[in-house]
């Protein structure tokens, strides 16, 4: 009977790799369709004749590029400033333990079982209090305050994990300060952790619609996310489905690009961090 429960988990494998990536397929042929087949029934799941349409009249409906732009500065923005900050104040907490750092790590931990509705109003009267609204700063500062919590938590426990101590006590000796130590030797040992930190900063600001929504919502100032809502409330949900469809295929492509080359570090990265943690 053993071939038989082997059926069955292939099934079942089978069945949930089918339900995840059919959205993904769904997309993808229908921004090569005309509207009329991706509005057919019965469903055309086979394009009948490929077309580039939806691609041409997505980059001229909307101001396609210019909102791109904005998510690549912002979300980029995010990744370096998280990253810097992150890993400075998670190789302190981790190397140089010091009274109230483990209440620290317990704050940051609470603020990831807050749900993000509730900080709506705080957070967006003051960036509206900083003059910042509508702006790359206003963003960037606001997700840069709801990346650092989580990106200190996993660093924090990839420095403890990942490198022997006396690496640092070694170049200590050698004449090197507490900032060459970690600027020349930790940071390179731990750019595994920090990349995988990184990449899930990039995606974390890349996708959000909700925030960017609030914070950047007036004209060309619009993120990607937030600018694909404009093909339904300007130009009905129907008549435009290919560009739409297709707009939503090139947003993707920057975070599978990102996603396929940092993979094998995020992996190691979180894997690294968990270890004895």
């Amino acid at each position: 009977m053993r071939w038989l429960g082997r059926i069955v988990v292939a099934l079942f494998a089978a069945g949930i790799v089918i339900f995840v990536l059919l959205p993904f397929y769904w997309m993808a042929k229908s921004s090569f369709q005309t509207n009329t087949e991706i509005i057919a029934i019965p469903p055309t799941w086979i394009p009948q004749s490929l077309t580039l349409e939806g691609y041409q009249r997505a980059l001229t409906m909307i101001p396609f590029v210019r909102y791109l732009t904005n998510s690549m500065v912002i979300a980029t923005a995010t990744t370096v400033f998280s990253a810097l900050l992150a890993s400075s104040a998670a190789y302190v907490i981790a190397r140089y333990p010091f009274p109230g750092a483990t209440a620290i790590l317990a704050i940051f931990l609470f603020t990831q079982l807050i749900p993000p509705i509730t900080r709506v109003f705080p957070v967006y009267f003051l960036i509206k209090d900083l003059n910042l609204i509508n702006t790359y700063p206003g963003a960037t500062i606001a997700y840069i305050s709801f990346s650092l919590p989580y990106a200190v938590l996993m660093l924090s426990g990839y420095f403890r994990n990942s490198y022997p101590v006396e690496l640092e006590d070694a170049a200590l000796i050698d004449g090197c300060t507490l900032f060459s130590v970690f600027w020349r030797i930790v940071l390179p040992i731990s750019l595994p952790g920090i990349i995988a930190i990184a990449t899930f900063t990039f995606l974390g600001a890349w996708n959000d619609f909700l925030w960017a929504s609030l914070l950047l919502y007036q004209g060309q100032m619009k993120t990607l996310q937030v600018g694909l809502r404009d093909f339904i409330g300007e130009f009905g949900s129907f008549q435009r489905a290919n560009a739409f469809m297709a707009a939503c295929v090139m947003s993707t492509i920057p975070a599978l690009v990102l996603f396929s080359l940092g993979q094998k570090n995020m992996v190691q990265g979180i894997s690294a961090g968990a270890v004895k943690g």
